[in-house]
């Protein structure tokens, strides 16, 4: 780590007295930087290519290395073998003193790092080499020996690269560029000497760059902010001078923010950013890019310190036009990559600390006139909330914070920043003095663009979480500033470029084709097999399809103590077949339980037990003829399947394990799943107990279940019989009950695909030819999942038309 020690220090500000410099960083702990996280996207992509390189081009890559050999063909056998034990002299010897090196200076973490890192790099770059077939596992582990014909090996380049990154932030810049040039030199020897092909070397770098990166995002790097002497220094040096220096405690997002007095007495607010700040802001950039269109951000700077110079140039642009802004005093470079800006303090509040009562008209008029001096010389803040707006001791705006802005704007970011303020201000003073002061000093031209821009999703942060208490505030607002305008509502553009919903639909549905794929190997013989089919079969498949929506209506009808109505109930259980598509785990078809239910006069929490146990009845019937079902197949059921092996069994819970844990790491399922499952399951008990009490009512929650899955089994066993399914109804029921419990687990919709998967081995296991295995399943599935859904939409629809939703 680049650091120096300064000569002396003032016991009152930390500045130094004597020779010290500006590039003083100290490490204040260790933290998850956001740069971390910008590289291990970069490695990860630069992996996945490389090993996508090896899997599939690998004819191409021999090619190239051939050409490689042949470039090469100058040099002699013996020059060949020299420069072999260079490198492995040399890749030996950087490994050894990594290894010796913070032993004897007692850097135990750095040593924690470095040996954790080469570690996880080896293993990773040893698994990837394996399952890309570059060979066998045992070969692969033999070449990585340091004796080896074959070192440095892929794995031990990995090994090397990941510990040189995970070292970078505990060394100085010298020794950054040292490791670097190393590392070139060893990858640039082992392409000349190459008994691998290059892409391995590739994937090498790829790998241990970001299993370096990893342990460092996992276990935090150093945090070496510039220190307070550091700032002094660097205000100093252009020409301020510091009296006292001291970390200030106000937000200020994407900095560092300070508090300096001069000797003078003036008082300073320094902002400093660094590599992490800028980090921070390109993976927001790429986060807004990849999900919104026509928001009028603009490219990312190509440095920190243009980035900062922006800053300056705009607040100094807007404060010569008449905007009240603090005067910008200083710009350097402090620290090693940092940067800061120095401007006068002022002596006020930001407008999010100011009591609602305390904003009059005059205020009111005194933001919207700096918002129209910014738009005359059309200068967009982009970042206008209520923090950045600065009421001082003489009731005078100032506005602060251009590092989102933009110069020679156009007129749909000047109208952005007339909606953010409106937004903030709405919630503030109402949707009435907002609208009729931005009128009063803008004028409704100002005003109608700015109408469709009232979304949720072009406002700040602070200003969306406040947002969530109030969420027809935006509605409201349009409307009211679109009458006082004259003028229609405009609709709302569409800014997002990919939904939450469609990106979970796009990941489901590559887990559904991973599931599958494997069982359409005999894709010939199953379509013989459909060619051949009873289809006079799929009648009672159907019919046995729709009886369970009559199971389910009956079991939510013994769920609560009132009596339903039969044809509602009906419809709003056929709906529940489109709902369930719209999220997993049955959430869909629970929620409009829940609401048909309140919508007849039920209360909430009623409703809300009554479809808690429904569903906890539904399980329970389900384990109850699983067991009846096994029993009752006895020894057919398993006769002709043999038991796996143990490690199998543990590889197929461990693989449940994950997709349930896949399920809750996806925000919207774990939001679900916490937020509307386990509350709607926990209030079950207490309905339980009501429902005891009442036999009648027992017998149809019970009795509903029991026909759903008895129809289900029914369903299946004729899908089965249309394709010449030669297996006992007892059979086909314990493989049904077995295979659908997959769903209660898979974080998809009904278990689409988890659900097929498991049915179709079940199947067989138990000696079902897989070209009628597959077409069976495949057929029941579109009785039960498909088909009903459009009936589904249309008793959804129904339902909403006569306010049972």
């Amino acid at each position: 780590m680049a650091t120096t020690t300064p000569a002396a220090e003032s016991p009152r500000t930390g500045q130094p007295t004597g020779a010290a410099t500006h590039r003083e960083e100290h490490i204040a702990g260790y933290e998850r930087s956001p740069a971390d996280v910008l590289r291990l996207i970069v490695f990860g992509v630069f992996t996945l290519l490389a090993v996508a390189a090896t899997r599939w081009t690998r004819d191409g890559i021999l090619a190239v290395e051939q050409d490689l050999v042949d470039l090469m063909s100058f040099l002699t056998p013996t020059w060949v073998r020299i420069l072999s034990g260079v490198l492995q002299l040399v890749v030996a010897l950087v490994l050894a003193l990594t290894f010796v090196l913070p032993l004897v200076t007692r850097r135990w973490r750095l040593f924690g790092y470095t040996q954790l890192a080469s570690a996880v790099g080896g293993v990773v770059m040893l698994l990837l080499a394996a399952g890309s077939g570059v060979g066998t596992l045992d070969s692969l582990v033999e070449s990585s020996g340091a004796l080896s014909a074959g070192f440095p090996s892929p794995t031990a380049l990995a090994a090397m690269v990941a510990l040189f990154v995970a070292a970078g932030p505990f060394v100085s810049g010298r020794w950054r560029r040292a490791g670097a040039v190393t590392l070139a030199v060893t990858f640039f020897l082992r392409l000349i000497v190459a008994t691998r092909p290059p892409v391995d070397v590739l994937l090498a770098l790829g790998v241990g760059a970001f299993c370096g990166t990893a342990i460092l995002l996992l276990f935090g790097r150093p945090n070496t902010h510039p220190t307070p002497a550091a700032v002094a220094a660097a205000l100093a040096e252009s020409g301020l001078d510091i009296a006292d220096i001291h970390p200030a405690a106000v937000d200020a997002r994407g900095s560092t923010p300070y508090l300096a007095t001069l000797r003078s007495g003036d008082r300073l607010f320094a902002k400093v950013m660094g590599t992490d700040e800028r980090s921070a802001d390109l993976l927001f950039r790429m986060y807004r890019a990849l999900r919104f269109r026509h928001i009028g951000d603009q490219r990312p700077f190509s440095s920190l310190r243009r980035t900062v110079e922006h800053e300056a140039f705009v607040s100094l642009l807007a404060r010569d036009g008449r905007t009240r802004t603090p005067r910008l005093r200083a710009v350097s470079n402090v620290g090693a990559d940092s940067w800061l800006l120095a401007y006068e303090q002022l002596d006020g509040t930001s407008l999010d600390s100011v009591p609602p009562e305390d904003f009059d008209d005059a205020l009111l008029g005194e933001i919207w006139d700096q918002i129209g001096v910014l738009r005359e010389q059309r200068v967009a803040h982009r970042d206008l909330r209520l923090a950045n707006v600065f009421l001082d001791s003489d009731r005078r705006v100032w506005i602060i914070d251009f590092g989102f802005s933009e110069v020679s704007a156009d007129d749909e970011l000047l109208a952005a920043d007339v909606a953010q303020m409106m937004a903030s201000l709405a919630l503030t003073v109402g949707v009435d003095r907002t609208v009729e002061s931005a009128i009063t000093h803008l004028g409704p031209d100002a005003i109608v663009p700015a109408i469709g821009l009232l979304q949720r999703q072009l406002l700040s942060g602070a200003t969306r979480e406040r947002l969530k208490q109030d969420k027809g505030l935006l509605d409201e607002l349009r409307a009211r500033a679109a009458e006082r305008c004259d003028t229609v509502v405009p609709p709302l553009e569409p800014i997002q470029r990919v939904k939450g919903k469609a990106v979970f639909t796009l990941v489901m549905l590559g887990a559904v084709i991973y599931f599958l794929i494997p069982q359409l190997a005999d894709i010939p013989g199953i379509f013989g097999e459909i060619r051949g089919a009873n289809w006079w079969l799929a009648i009672p498949t159907i019919i046995a399809s729709a009886v369970t929506y009559v199971g389910a209506a009956v079991s939510i009808e013994g769920s609560v103590p009132s009596r339903l109505p039969a044809g509602p109930t009906f419809a709003a259980q056929v709906g529940s077949s489109y709902a369930s598509k719209l999220a997993p785990a049955g959430l869909g078809g629970m929620a409009l339980n829940l609401r048909f239910l309140q919508k007849l006069g039920i209360d909430t929490p009623v409703a809300t037990s009554a479809v808690g146990l429904n569903t906890v009845g539904g399980i329970l019937g389900h384990v109850t003829m699983l067991v009846l079902f096994v029993v009752w197949a006895g020894r057919s059921v398993f006769g002709t399947v043999r038991l796996p092996d143990p490690r199998i069994l543990l590889f197929g819970l461990g693989a449940v394990v994950l997709i349930a844990l896949i399920g809750m790491a996806i925000r919207p399922v774990r939001h679900m799943v916490v937020q509307r499952l386990l509350p709607v399951i926990g209030r079950a008990g207490a309905g339980l107990r009501d429902v005891i009490r009442r036999p009648g009512k027992l017998a149809l929650l019970l009795g509903g279940s029991t026909v759903v899955t008895l129809s289900y089994i029914t369903a299946l066993w004729f899908s089965g019989q249309a394709f010449g399914l030669d297996l006992a109804f007892a059979r086909v029921g314990a493989i049904y009950l077995a295979g659908s419990a997959v769903a209660m687990v898979a974080p998809t919709p009904g278990g689409l695909g988890a659900v097929e998967a498991a049915l179709i081995a079940g199947f067989v296991a138990a000696g079902v030819e897989r070209d009628i295995a597959v077409p069976t399943v495949f057929f029941f599935r579109l009785a039960t999942f498909w088909l009903p859904i459009l009936p589904g939409a249309l008793s959804f629809s129904w339902l909403r038309k006569h306010e049972y939703l």
